[in-house]
């Protein structure tokens, strides 16, 4: 279904120290009918968010140039980009693509996980109204690679922006970490904002995790929990029962079981929701 669509421009695991972020100063050539549009559209989502009682802050962010894999190392490059890009690109206008080129939008680099805690739950967020993007859908856990976290040291240690990520939205500490892996680089089939999924396996239950976004400040961008049991006959029911649903969470959530169960379940998980495509 149209709906869980995802790219799939790698699936594979890698560990801590075998993905390699570097920062570059490339940029888009210059078009003023693309950044008149993103101009446009920066302040249209001002206007609106203002009128809804919502912050939006232009973050610098890290721009997805290019990816390859060599002797088992996830090597990718970034550059400059921000969030007025992102929207006014990516998130708003997807449709004007031919147009400009996917290469020339603000594509910048995400990081999603899939919480999997000590009890066997799999964990994703509610996103509340207050947010930009995807309101009201189920989604990762995560947030946009900064600039801030590439630029100064010329490479960018993304394991700890997704685990920052995770402080920041669930109170998760470092020493509540158990493991992090990194199982792909997807895309919504729309949007294509490129997506770096992890698998986080945590020390806390989800009862507990439940009960720290509940007193979290970060509840404004999460309304609650959503789990699901890490279980092979879980994973297709529960994205079926849950909608909406953001493609990089069926992503997420497809790309988790392979790892956990299996390239064959992987490909009949696909095939019960026909939603993955490998092509851009």
């Amino acid at each position: 279904m149209d709906e869980y669509r995802f790219i799939v421009d790698l699936a594979a695991c890698f560990e801590p120290g075998q993905v390699h972020v570097a920062w570059s100063r490339e940029v888009p050539p210059a078009d003023p009918a693309r950044e008149a549009m993103i101009a446009r559209t920066w302040d249209d989502c001002i206007r609106k968010a203002r009128a809804e009682g919502v912050e939006l802050f232009n973050g610098r962010l890290a721009r997805y140039l290019r990816h390859g894999v060599d002797d088992g190392m996830l090597r990718i490059e970034v550059g400059p980009t921000d969030y007025a890009a992102f929207l006014g690109t990516n998130y708003h206008n997807p449709h004007r693509v031919a147009e400009f080129g996917w290469e020339n939008y603000g594509n910048p680099l995400g990081t999603s996980a899939t919480v999997i805690t000590s009890d066997g739950w799999l964990l994703y967020g509610q996103r509340s109204r207050y947010v930009a993007c995807h309101a009201g859908y189920v989604h990762t856990f995560g947030g946009g690679v900064e600039a801030d976290e590439c630029e100064p040291a010329g490479h960018c240690d993304i394991f700890a922006s997704i685990l920052r990520e995770l402080e920041e939205e669930l109170s998760l500490a470092g020493d509540e970490i158990e493991r992090a892996i990194c199982v792909g680089l997807i895309r919504d089939a729309i949007v294509r904002q490129p997506e770096l999924i992890f698998d986080v396996h945590v020390r806390p239950s989800r009862e507990q995790i439940e009960k720290r976004l509940a007193s979290s400040p970060s509840a404004q961008e999460h309304d609650a929990i959503v789990a699901v049991r890490d279980e092979p006959d879980a994973v297709v029911p529960f994205i079926r029962a849950h909608r909406p649903i953001a493609p990089i969470a069926v992503g997420a959530l497809l790309l988790h079981g392979r790892r956990r169960f299996g390239e064959a379940w992987y490909e009949k998980a696909v095939e019960a929701l026909e939603c993955a495509s490998d092509a851009p």
